[in-house]
């Protein structure tokens, strides 16, 4: 019976150690082909204590080995990006250039627009002073035609329009009265009689003696006033 046991024991024992050389083994050809490492023995050890391992680090950080680039790398990388500046700086010099030209086109196209403005105004002054003068002889030649009285009727009617800044009804009669002959003129004059009428005419001889009927002066008066005025 002791024999037995004694058997058993050393059977128990042999097996015990065949175990512990097997593991051994194992874990020695784990370890050399990198599937058992210290992050791992680490991990098994804390889940064994009931602690929760850390976040693996990241791969960028252990790998030591990266590939790193060569000066050549770099030197063509600086010169792509130096090309790229130069590029750009071409295409704003190119924007600014074509703004340039197209600013002095405009101000080329408004100079001519505005000759061709004045050309215009200028024309347009004439034409109306022609017409003034057609409209103003025309007057004249009414006012000769009808009895001096009523030519003098039709004188102060036409002083009691308001003047405007484009026209100014004495300016106009001292015109008319200057072109009439002068039998025509007396004849009108004469019938200036009562005060605001002897009024009326002082006021027209005095005008007569500034010369303020002056044809020019009205023209170039006219011309200013047709003038836009600037914002």
């Amino acid at each position: 019976m002791r024999a037995a046991i004694r058997w058993l024991g050393a059977l128990f024992v042999a097996i015990s150690i065949g175990t512990v050389i097997s593991l051994a083994v194992i874990g020695a050809m784990l370890w050399w082909k990198g599937v058992l490492t210290d992050e791992r023995i680490y991990s098994m050890l804390a889940a064994l204590q009931g602690i929760k391992p850390p976040p693996p680090p990241s791969l960028t950080a252990l790998d030591t080995d990266a590939e790193q680039p060569s000066f050549d790398q770099i030197l063509h990388s600086r010169m792509r990006a130096s090309l790229d500046l130069d590029l750009r700086e071409n295409a704003i010099d190119k924007s600014l250039g074509d703004l340039r030209a197209i600013e002095k086109a405009l101000q080329s196209e408004s100079t001519r627009l505005d000759t061709w403005k004045k050309s215009f105004d200028d024309r347009l002054a004439s034409l109306q002073t022609a017409a003034n003068e057609a409209s103003i002889l025309e007057v004249q030649r009414t006012l000769e035609a009808i009895p001096p009285k009523q030519a003098k009727e039709q004188i102060m009617k036409v002083l009691a329009e308001p003047k405007s800044p484009i026209d100014d009804p004495m300016e106009d009669i001292v015109r008319i009265l200057k072109a009439m002959p002068l039998d025509k003129r007396k004849k009108i004059l004469q019938e200036f009689k009562t005060p605001e009428e002897v009024e009326k005419l002082a006021e027209i001889l005095r005008v007569v003696r500034l010369g303020g009927s002056d044809t020019q002066l009205l023209q170039d008066t006219r011309r200013q006033l047709q003038q836009p005025t600037s914002p």
